[in-house]
Formats: structure tokens, C-alpha cells, sequence
């Protein structure tokens, strides 16, 4: 089971991906589905496996949403932070970092890492020296 503290993992759900890369994927929100904890584990390696590359921001966006319930709370600021994902990222590490219990409301805090999951540039190249050699 995973645990709060432990990142989530998030696709967008046009995100063109590797076709040898297999994962297990559910209906998020808005655009995004989930990648469960099993896999998200993994997926460097599985990544560099199909030849591609996962290229993360080092900047968190840090958004912080309001709601009556805790689940309330983080979905505000997970929608918030999602909104912010720059177009060219097509995956996002999730990283909840606090939840506070206020008498009316609840507020959590969220760190959103943008990703991008692309085919690695050297891996091109040499697909089009092989297919140039196979030619001539």
C-alpha cells in the first residue's frame, strides 16, 4: 500500500509513449490519468529500457488548496498545480508535502514536478543511420 508521503505519478492521457512501454493506467481528472505506485517505481528504468528518456523539472510547482475535507483539499490543489504543467510535459511526479486541519477547513500543499517522456535523441539518430545504411 502506498504511503502519503510516497510520490504519485501522472500522465496526460494523449501523452504519446513507447509502444513496448506496458503500464497499467486509471482515469485521473482533467486530462491526466494515474500510474499506480507498482509502476510509477519503475519507470525510469522501463523508459531507458524502450530507448526513450523521462526528463523531469527540477522546480516543484507548490500550489496549496482549500476544502472541508482533506480529499477536498488536495484535489483543489492538485487542480491547481495540474493547470500549471507547461504544455511540453507530458507526465508529472506528484509529491503531497502537507495537510493542515484549520476549524473550518482544511489546507494542503502540494509539489507538482512536470516530466516529459520522449524518445532519446541518440536513439534517433542512430534509427536513421540504420535505416540510411540498410538503402545502400
Amino acid at each position: 500500500m502506498r504511503k502519503p508521503h510516497e510520490p504519485a505519478f501522472l500522465l496526460r492521457v494523449d501523452a504519446q509513449l513507447p509502444v513496448d512501454l506496458k503500464l497499467t493506467k486509471r482515469e485521473f481528472r482533467e486530462g491526466w490519468a494515474s500510474v499506480p505506485f507498482s509502476d510509477a517505481r519503475m519507470l525510469d528504468r522501463r523508459v531507458k529500457r524502450c530507448q526513450w528518456q523521462l526528463v523531469g523539472d527540477a522546480e516543484p510547482l507548490l500550489k496549496g488548496g482549500l476544502g472541508e475535507t482533506p480529499q477536498a483539499a488536495t484535489a483543489s490543489a492538485l487542480k491547481l498545480a495540474l493547470r500549471q504543467v507547461g504544455e511540453s510535459f507530458n507526465a508529472a511526479r506528484v509529491q503531497y508535502l502537507e495537510l493542515n486541519k484549520y476549524p473550518w477547513f482544511y489546507l494542503a500543499t502540494v509539489a507538482v514536478y512536470p516530466h516529459a517522456i520522449k524518445q532519446d535523441s541518440s536513439a534517433v539518430a542512430g534509427q536513421i543511420r540504420a535505416a540510411v545504411t540498410s538503402k545502400s
